[in-house]
């Protein structure tokens, strides 16, 4: 009944995380629309905008699972599910070898557990990964693409330069939109499918650029390097918030990995010890009101971390 409470307890922490971060990209979404609102002209009756944000970022539930599963596999390179079987194995394997040497409890929740863990973790690198990428790369693409346009190329040609320039996620996805351009596919669907795949709030701005100037027209060129000197803005925002908090998030990872480091040293050095933690009761209590304790404080502080302006 325990391991049923604490396999309940962290589905919760789970849900609670995963929420937290599809509430901060609503908070995002909501940013774009209220940035139209305002600076749309006051002198406008006209209550349409000019382009429809829910056709970026409007799916349903089943649609977010479908194209994240994708991504996923995406990401994964050749042979993704071939990689997935192994990784799954490969964790079902560890959490045996930890049962059986340190908690000694049932098997088949702790490997459940341990399986739960990796792909919650390897999906959080994954995605890392790719935002890192992405962020490494776009800024690049956009100073390419506007010395395309500058110098006299139509958007679809400036698009598929810059996907014959560059390389990677980025790369890979100027091509696809500048194929489905060439090939006539509606720019609604292109760009849409674009922003599944590429769900950062500075692409969404990119690709507001692009229907707007194909829409009604504009200076590309001049708009173009407005957002990539907001985009510039926004990553020395970024780093500025991730140098000041360097300190904080260090010390919480320390304290946190400090009872399981000890948990261990106990495993090798006192044995009778360890025994009364895993196997009495009492010491059980003990276990139970660490990792509750831990998890708990985990997510303050990562909620602390998240919430900082």
């Amino acid at each position: 009944m325990i391991w049923f409470f604490i396999f309940q307890v962290f589905f919760g922490v789970v849900a609670f995380l995963y929420f937290f971060r599809q509430r901060r990209h609503v908070k995002q979404h909501e940013y774009l629309q209220e940035y139209v609102r305002v600076t749309r002209p006051k002198n406008t009756k006209s209550i349409q905008q000019v382009v429809d944000l829910r056709s970026l970022i409007g799916y349903s539930v089943t649609g977010k699972i479908y194209n994240t599963w994708l991504n996923q596999l995406d990401q994964l390179g050749a042979f993704p599910r071939i990689k997935l079987m192994i990784f799954i194995v490969l964790m079902y394997y560890c959490g045996y070898f930890f049962n059986e040497n340190f908690l000694r409890s049932d098997n088949q929740i702790i490997n459940l557990l341990f399986i739960i863990v990796g792909l919650f973790v390897g999906y959080q690198y994954l995605q890392g990964k790719q935002e890192k990428d992405f962020e490494d790369t776009f800024p690049v693409a956009l100073n390419m693409m506007t010395s395309a346009v500058s110098s006299g190329e139509s958007l679809t040609q400036a698009i598929a330069y810059v996907g014959s320039a560059l390389e990677g996620r980025v790369a890979q996805e100027f091509t696809t939109m500048a194929k489905r351009l060439q090939l006539g596919e509606a720019p609604e669907d292109v760009f849409r499918k674009a922003c599944a795949r590429l769900p950062y709030p500075m692409f969404y701005f990119f690709v507001i650029t692009l229907r707007a100037n194909i829409e009604r027209g504009g200076q590309l060129r001049d708009i173009i390097q407005r957002l990539n000197k907001l985009m510039f803005n926004i990553r020395s925002v970024e780093k500025k918030k991730s140098a000041l908090t360097a300190e904080a998030r260090t010390s919480a990872k320390i304290v946190a990995a400090v009872p399981f480091l000890f948990l261990i040293i106990m495993r090798f050095f006192s044995p009778e010890n360890f025994d009364f933690i895993m196997s009495d009761p009492k010491g059980r209590l003990l276990l139970y009101y660490m990792l509750v304790s831990e998890t708990v404080g985990i997510v303050i502080v990562w909620g602390l971390m998240r919430s900082a302006r």
